[in-house]
């Protein structure tokens, strides 16, 4: 076996289908299995999967969690039953879209032999699967890790579902997780750097799904806070654990971060301000804006009695106009008005 694919999947079930269909499209020249890990989902997410293991049984196997022992213990384990020469990682939320990603990750390893690990450019999407971001690392959306140094300071990533690693090599660097690790990637991810160098292929072969309340993307302060408390002290466990990393270089970083960050604070300092300004100038525009409105409202009224006592004079004037036309009529209709008519007429004919 060449490699093995192995999703980890906890309440995916919205989209852990389309994970597995990514899988089986891969079109290579070796053979590859597909090992499905579910721990303990509440949700459709186990019906689906044993739907597509009923149905490609030569490709798929499935494992079931009965209780629910979080993402670092998950991965310790199924790595375990992988039977290929390289593991292929990919959350059940995320999915590639390139048929060709495995064999071209294999043929980059084979070619590379400074390298026992590589991983790929990516997109990344909404829950709904709208396009966020593409080429990810190209544009510089997120910077690529390319260091020891740089993971344990920036805490970059190198998007662990587009990961393919030789075995032994994960096996190796697994083993050092602690199973209360905050981020299991991110420990994997500084072991990786410290036995090999990452082999990257500059093309997008998978979609990132930006997940609200997944544990890289925690949906409340209190989960925020939590996350990176525990990534803090995977950076000082790791600083203990490998003391040999370049201390000059790590220096530089922070005081680059620290810089960074001390213009972020103030570009977000000057945004505030300048909100602040925007807020007290719309107030005052709403304050004359209501004094404006209020003064229209009353020329409305004025206006409207206006034009009342005009349809008043016009009624009135109508009403005199109806009875003076009455009047001629009756004038015209008279005996002394017939008599001077029948003599303009006798003239008119003699002429």
């Amino acid at each position: 076996m060449k490699v093995s694919i192995i999703c980890t999947n906890y309440n995916k079930g919205k989209w852990i289908g389309e994970a597995i269909e990514s899988f089986l499209k891969q079109e290579t020249t070796f053979p590859y299995e597909i090992l499905v890990v579910d721990d303990a989902s509440t949700d459709e997410s186990v019906e689906i999967i044993k739907e597509y293991e009923k149905k490609f049984p030569t490709l798929i196997t499935a494992f079931y969690h009965e209780k629910n022992v979080g993402i670092t213990k998950t991965w310790k384990s199924i790595v375990k039953r992988a039977s290929g020469e390289y593991i292929a990682r990919c959350d059940g939320d995320d999915y590639w879209t390139d048929v060709h990603k495995l064999q071209k990750q294999v043929e980059l390893l084979e070619n590379t032999p400074d390298s026992k690990w590589s991983n790929t450019d990516f997109d990344m999407v909404d829950n709904d699967g709208n396009v966020i971001q593409s080429n990810v690392f190209e544009n510089h959306t997120i910077p690529l890790a390319k260091s020891f140094e740089q993971m344990l300071v920036y805490k970059l990533m190198t998007m662990s579902s587009t990961w393919l690693v030789e075995k032994s090599l994960m096996l190796e660097v697994s083993e050092q997780i602690n199973d209360d690790a905050a981020d299991d990637t991110f420990n994997l991810q500084l072991e990786l750097f410290k036995r090999t160098n990452l082999a990257t292929l500059m093309q997008s072969t998978t979609v990132y799904r930006m997940n609200i309340g997944s544990d890289s993307k925690p949906a409340t302060l209190e989960k925020f806070k939590k996350r990176f408390e525990g990534l803090k002290n995977t950076q000082k466990d790791y600083v203990v654990k490998y003391p040999d990393f370049e201390q000059s270089t790590v220096v530089n970083m922070l005081l680059d971060k620290d810089c960074s960050s001390e213009v972020e604070i103030f570009k977000r300092d000057l945004e505030v301000t300048r909100l602040s300004q925007l807020t007290s100038h719309l107030r005052e525009i709403s304050d004359n804006q209501n004094q404006y409105i209020e003064k229209l409202k009353s020329e409305v009224v004025q206006k409207s009695e206006e034009l009342s006592q005009i349809y008043q004079k016009m009624n009135y004037t109508q009403h005199k106009l109806d009875e003076l036309q009455l009047q001629l009529k009756e004038i015209q209709n008279s005996y002394r008005w017939k008599i001077p008519t029948k003599i303009i007429n006798i003239f008119r004919r003699k002429k």
